[in-house]
């Protein structure tokens, strides 16, 4: 995520994660321990990292940055997913943004993997991708952590 520009250390051990659209970026979230805000004058759209986003094949959907980079480390295939986490909502920018990897999933023949968490609102957002995703014509799956926990809470758990 570092080579790809779409994390950065910032300031009192926050970490800055980038959004993007098409390449620019269009947003900036800032996450520490005791701080969890974005930088003024963004728009919103995702966060992305991971698999060349002109060959997708793979698209697995997150609620936070940080769960983005735990589920990558998790499944450890960096090259063949696309990561993108939504910063905990779906407004308006966020859904073109995710549309527009919908269309290229679907010519790819690709799936769409919401991955978010594992309480009642990440299983609000499954539902939209899916009903995105059927929009789209492209493929689904729901890949849930377990009860409660999101998928950084399921990398930390592992390395203890």
């Amino acid at each position: 995520a570092a080579r790809q520009d779409a994390i950065r250390c910032g300031s009192h051990g926050s970490a800055w994660f980038a959004h993007r659209c098409e390449g620019a970026v269009t947003h900036v979230e800032v996450r520490s321990a005791t701080y969890k805000g974005s930088l003024v004058g963004g728009r919103k759209t995702v966060f992305p990292f991971g698999a060349d986003p002109t060959t997708l094949r793979r698209v697995a959907v997150v609620e936070a940055p940080i769960d983005a980079l735990s589920l990558a480390a998790l499944e450890q295939a960096f090259d063949e997913v696309l990561y993108v986490a939504t910063g905990g909502g779906m407004g308006p920018s966020t859904l073109i943004a995710l549309r527009e990897l919908l269309t290229r999933l679907h010519e790819a023949a690709g799936v769409l993997v919401s991955a978010t968490d594992a309480n009642e609102a990440g299983d609000r957002f499954a539902l939209r991708h899916a009903e995105l995703a059927a929009e789209a014509e492209v493929a689904f799956e729901r890949l849930r952590p377990p009860e409660g926990l999101d998928w950084n809470d399921v990398l930390v758990r592992q390395r203890r």
